[in-house]
């Protein structure tokens, strides 16, 4: 485009003057707008997009508003906070629960392997742990299963002659060959946090189970 076509040029046509002397808008001041036009910049803008040509281009760059960030981290706060208290609460059962489930599947395994092999397993029930192994051993059999009690778990135990609870150091539980056992009363505790149930003497399953968990 040069000066003598500039002043042809409607609002229609998309130009627009960016230079920083100001533009006469009149008709009548056509004369001058022609002089002036050798010392300006024009762009032409296509309406559904940005600006092309020797102007600067115009547009809109999408982003997030700083009052959006905020309440984004604010949702996520809140389902924090909510979120927090249960898994902590579960996290602190599993340390009681744990060895709960290893004792029953000691019970069970020993019942299982009695059955089997046709020969007594004994659970012994240690201050620290349990123990799994035949009764009877061979040279033959493999070495001892074993499981370690948490720090600061305890438990006691209460046979079916005991009048309470109390703790016994290398207590012997036998599982015959027919699949039955001596019918124990277990109390884990962890803190405040214990448990206690009952092993069934045919099935060697807890039952009558109560708990208390912070």
């Amino acid at each position: 485009m040069n000066a003598a076509n500039a002043a042809n040029v409607k609002p229609s046509d998309g130009v627009f003057w960016t230079g920083r002397d100001e533009v006469p808008t009149s008709p009548r001041d056509s004369g001058p707008l022609i002089r002036a036009l050798s010392g300006m910049r024009y762009a032409r803008v296509n309406r559904g997009g940005a600006g092309v040509g020797h102007g600067q281009e115009f547009g809109r760059t999408a982003g997030f508003t700083l009052l959006e960030i905020c309440f984004v981290l604010f949702i996520v706060a809140v389902l924090f906070a909510v979120s927090a208290p249960p898994v902590a609460k579960q996290f602190q059962e599993e340390k009681i629960r744990k060895p709960v489930r290893e004792l029953q599947t000691f019970a069970k395994t020993a019942r299982r392997l009695a059955m089997e092999q046709n020969r007594a397993y004994v659970v012994l029930l240690l201050n620290d742990g349990f123990l799994l192994e035949p009764l009877e051993k061979k040279d033959t059999d493999r070495e001892s299963l074993r499981y370690d009690l948490p720090n600061h778990v305890t438990f006691e135990i209460q046979r079916p002659s005991d009048r309470a609870l109390q703790r016994i150091a290398d207590a012997r539980w036998v599982f015959t060959p027919n699949g039955l056992c001596e019918p124990i009363t277990f109390f884990f505790q962890r803190d405040q946090d214990w448990v206690r149930f009952r092993i069934d003497a045919l099935t060697a399953r807890i039952e009558n189970e109560e708990s208390f968990i912070r």
